[in-house]
């Protein structure tokens, strides 16, 4: 499996917080939190690790290239973009197959995203297996609306849940090359990963 890592912003927040340190390489049990988003990826049998890293972040891009230099599967993509599903693309660019994209910061039990990543196999090229979660730890989350076959039907950021009840975005993206290509094809643009999202729900309803 090729796992893609979103890791394109400046991380103002946490600047604002007092980080002197990109948010990916704030320390996390001891290490850069990207790098212990690695070393997860690494168990669940990663084949390829995309990095759409911030081209302004140079912290961060010498410390994805030792773990290259180190014999880790890291492909580092830096860019500048100008919103996250343009991050996105340029950080996948190429991959036909299937690939799972994830923000730097989605810090998740290793069994339970072993079972994400064997859905993602085992699911059909052309459906997006999007990662939900009832826990909600963001100011502005991105809400869910899912039906009752467990479809993604749309999605609203910030503001009020859906009626169906509060399911949030948990930041992990099961993708494929073909499934990239259908919001573009349809004309139209997204202004971030969470407005590709919506799309992606809304205009492909069968």
């Amino acid at each position: 499996m090729d796992f893609v890592i979103l890791a394109g912003g400046l991380g103002s927040r946490f600047v604002k917080e007092g980080y002197e340190v990109p948010k990916p390489m704030v320390p996390l049990f001891g290490k850069p939190m990207i790098g212990v988003l690695i070393n997860t990826l690494m168990k669940c049998g990663a084949e390829h690790i995309y990095v759409g890293a911030n081209a302004r972040m140079q912290m961060l891009i010498d410390y994805l290239e030792e773990l290259r230099s180190e014999g880790l599967p890291v492909i580092t993509r830096p860019i500048i973009t100008d919103n996250s599903y343009c991050t996105l693309k340029a950080a996948s660019e190429g991959i036909d197959g299937k690939f799972i994209a994830m923000t730097c910061d989605a810090i998740f039990p290793t069994n339970e995203f072993k079972d994400y990543v064997n859905a993602v196999e085992e699911s059909p090229s052309d459906v997006a297996l999007m990662g939900l979660t009832r826990f909600v730890e963001d100011e502005s989350p991105l809400y869910a609306r899912v039906n009752a076959d467990g479809e993604v039907i749309d999605y609203r950021y910030g503001g009020e849940p859906f009626e169906e009840g509060t399911v949030v975005s948990a930041g992990l993206y099961g993708l494929s090359g073909k499934i990239m290509s259908v919001i573009p094809e349809l004309g139209l643009e997204p202004a971030s990963l969470s407005d590709f999202q919506r799309l992606l729900a809304v205009k492909t309803l069968r």
